[in-house]
């Protein structure tokens, strides 16, 4: 009997044992049930999450797995063969299913017992602040993982689907597989079909795994009337105050532990650094140990440094927290002013703040940490066991094996301080939201009038606060605007009423300017009182700079001045400057600026216009010759090409006919004849005269095709010299046929 016939009738008999063992189970079979059924998978395999619809499915599959193991058996195929892998794998996978089942009748039977009540997980102290953040945080813990379970439910049926998917293609191929492929085609929907009972047993898992948490989200409903109940009593003032700070103080008293333990052994560590110096310096070419004993205990007391840094940022930080747990509990019990509201405000925004930035720092800590463990780790492997710097080098590891793991312990803790201020910042948004539009209103004029009076500095003994700078700011605004409206009035009055140029209106203009501006500035100084005194250093400071460096800034003054009299550069000129191109923006009294025609802001002192070439690109017209040049192949008529050339020059609106275009047959080249078209474009910078150049390329190139005309190309002739002729080898499908050039075969 053949192998595959002995395998089907193992198959039939598996079938029949399944379905006498588990009646429901029988279209799960997917080993040894049909594969030509047209119903969907998932009304198949998904079953319901009650305990005996478990089990019902665990006692089938059992039956399954015993009909499994006996065609393994006594199918007597290969294990390395494609059948053998696939019954290999089969088994694999119910084994799978399995532990699934095993999982969901954990889940099931936890179900079935009434649950818990949370009142026994609750600590048995009066209540508390620190009893209400318990319960807080188990409320916010379930909801979290309901959501959770939500997400993964979602996902897991998503899968489900896919597979579901590939299960009924696989099954559509097998249907239409011819003889040869039906085994394969067999294997592969199979196997399918058992990742889609997989997937559908993960489903019914992280169904039972939600309504688990569904069952302690209703628990965690309860925790709200225990949670009134501890706000009321605090409120009422039945229990005594400063229950909520034992659990910060012990975290204080542990970290100062750690931090006394972590100096007493860097005062041990710097007299034996001290002394390994000493050594060292006595003798330092006898012998590397003792450099490498220095270099050993140096990294064993910057490790200890980085315990007692951390500590003392740690401590530091735990009494804002005890601070945020005494205002939070003064707050329950309504023990506040509105004054103390807007600090406390404050307070919890400033540790927010501060606990994003510890999050942060520690985790580039952490990085940093696991960097120099694994390099201690490497010097240590590479020095002998008897070596002092070793010992010395194992002793800083563990330190930095000890900060290391706080840091890892710390980053839980920092989560639930970050949960307990910003539990603190929303009961304060909840007081605040009942105040009255009045008391809204006097804590706004409050924070305003503190702010406004807060001192900046102190200058020859008088206070410089907010409210000074503000008014100085806002009296040189408008000193600002007084002295560029004046400005404009004299530059408008030179024009009309004195008859100057446009270059000397414009210097009149921005001298006027400068001048008002320095009258308003001392002004506004003057009006909020900013002694005056405090510029007498800046002024010797200014003569001295005058006096070391005037020449240039006198010179590009004057270079100002003139450029504004003669105007051999205007605003909006295009101009080039060290091979850059670009507008004139702003003629200043000290510089010039251009705006490139990348984008650049360049910035050119007024003097380099009179003493270096500069190109004034518009200053009487916007007129510019260019060329444009293209190269036929040789046998190209060369008559037809210049009368082409003309003919698209004299088609461009921007190109100039007078001065008419020129064409010139510029040379005979090596793959080429060259043309050379000279026009007249107008445009008013570089960039407008490459888009007509681009524009005219075009056209050549579409006038050139119209008339069979072809641009040249660099080309090579190779000539092959050969002493025999070519062996061309031509190898496919397994075979090899050797050929020569003449078509006899070669020679073995």
């Amino acid at each position: 009997m053949k192998p595959l016939t002995q395998l089907s009738l193992l198959l039939i008999g598996a079938f029949l044992v399944a379905s006498l063992a588990a009646p429901a189970a029988q279209a799960q079979n997917i080993l040894t049930g049909s594969l030509s059924s047209d119903e969907t998978v998932s009304e198949e395999v998904v079953e319901p999450t009650d305990l005996a619809g478990i089990e019902q499915r665990a006692a089938a599959l059992a039956s399954e797995q015993e009909a499994l193991a006996i065609e393994i058996a006594q199918s007597g195929v290969s294990a390395t063969s494609l059948a053998g892998k696939h019954l290999v794998r089969s088994q694999e996978k119910l084994e799978q299913i399995e532990r699934l089942l095993e999982s969901q009748m954990s889940l099931a039977k936890a179900l079935a017992v009434p649950p818990e009540s949370s009142d026994a997980k609750l600590p048995d102290d009066e209540p508390s602040v620190y009893m209400l953040n318990v319960l807080y945080e188990q409320q916010a813990a379930a909801q979290a993982a309901l959501v959770d379970k939500r997400r993964n439910l979602d996902a897991a049926r998503k899968q489900l689907e896919s597979l579901e998917s590939r299960s009924k293609e696989a099954r559509a191929k097998l249907k239409k597989s011819s003889a040869e492929d039906r085994a394969r085609n067999e294997r592969a929907a199979r196997s399918a079909a058992l990742a889609v009972r997989i997937q559908a047993e993960q489903v019914n898992l992280v169904t039972l795994e939600l309504e688990t948490a569904e069952a302690e989200a209703e628990l965690s409903d309860n925790l709200k009337a225990r949670i009134e109940a501890i706000r009321d009593s605090l409120a009422s003032g039945e229990v005594e105050a400063g229950g909520a700070l034992a659990a910060v103080m012990e975290r204080e008293s542990a970290v100062q532990r750690d931090r006394n333990r972590a100096e007493r052994q860097l005062a041990t560590a710097e007299l034996r650094l001290a002394a390994a110096k000493t050594r060292y310096a006595a003798d330092p070419e006898s012998s590397g140990e003792a450099l490498a004993v220095v270099e050993a205990l140096t990294a064993y007391r910057d490790a200890l440094g980085k315990q007692i840094s951390i500590a003392t940022f740690e401590l530091e930080r735990l009494v804002s927290l005890r601070e945020i747990w005494a205002h939070w509990e003064s707050l329950l019990r309504a023990d506040y002013s509105s004054d103390d509201l807007a600090s406390w405000q404050e307070l919890a925004d400033s540790q927010l703040s501060d606990l994003s930035q510890t999050e942060a720092v520690r985790q580039a800590q952490v990085a940093d940490l696991q960097v120099r463990l694994a390099g201690l780790a490497s010097r240590i492997n590479q020095l002998p066991a008897e070596s002092q710097a070793r010992a010395a080098l194992q002793e800083a590891e563990a330190a930095l094996n000890k900060v290391y793991t706080e840091l890892l312990t710390a980053e839980p803790m920092l989560a639930a301080d970050r949960r307990v201020t910003e539990r603190f910042a929303e009961e304060i948004d909840a007081v605040t939201g009942n105040l009255s539009v009045m008391e809204h209103l006097a804590r706004v004029l409050q924070k305003a009038k503190g702010f406004w009076n807060f001192e900046i500095t102190t200058i020859d003994k008088a206070p410089f606060t907010v409210g000074s700078l503000t008014m100085g700011l806002f009296l040189f605004a408008a000193g600002l605007w007084a002295s560029r409206t004046g400005a404009r009035l004299v530059g408008h009055f030179s024009a009309t009423r004195l008859k100057l140029d446009a270059g000397a209106v414009q210097a009149m203009h921005t001298l006027s300017f400068y001048i008002l501006l320095i009258g308003f500035t001392l002004l506004a100084l003057r009006a909020v009182h900013f002694p005056l005194t405090a510029f007498t250093f800046l002024g010797g400071a200014l003569a001295i700079g005058v006096g070391f460096g005037s020449q240039n800034v006198m010179n590009n003054f004057i270079s100002g001045l003139i450029l504004m009299l003669e105007r051999p550069v205007r605003a909006q000129d295009v101009v080039e400057v060290d091979g850059s191109h670009g507008v004139i923006q702003k003629i200043g009294p000290r510089s010039t600026h251009i705006r490139s025609t990348d984008g650049r802001h360049i910035v050119v002192p007024n003097s380099f216009f009179l003493e270096s070439n500069v190109v004034n690109w518009t200053l009487s017209d916007d007129l510019m010759r260019t060329k444009v040049s293209v190269g036929v192949c040789y046998g190209s008529p060369t008559r037809l090409v210049k009368e082409l050339i003309e003919g698209v020059v004299k088609a461009e609106p921007l190109a100039l006919n007078q001065p008419p275009p020129n064409v010139i047959f510029d040379a005979f080249a090596d793959n080429s004849l060259n043309f050379d078209v000279y026009f007249w474009v107008e445009a008013r910078s570089p960039m407008s005269v490459r888009d007509v150049q681009s524009r005219i390329r075009f056209a050549i190139d579409d006038v050139f095709r119209e008339h069979n005309l072809v641009i040249a190309f660099p080309q090579r002739d190779v000539h092959l010299d050969v002493a025999a002729p070519l062996e061309i080898r031509l190898v496919g499908g397994g075979e090899r046929a050797d050929k020569l050039v003449d078509g006899s075969t070669p020679s073995s």
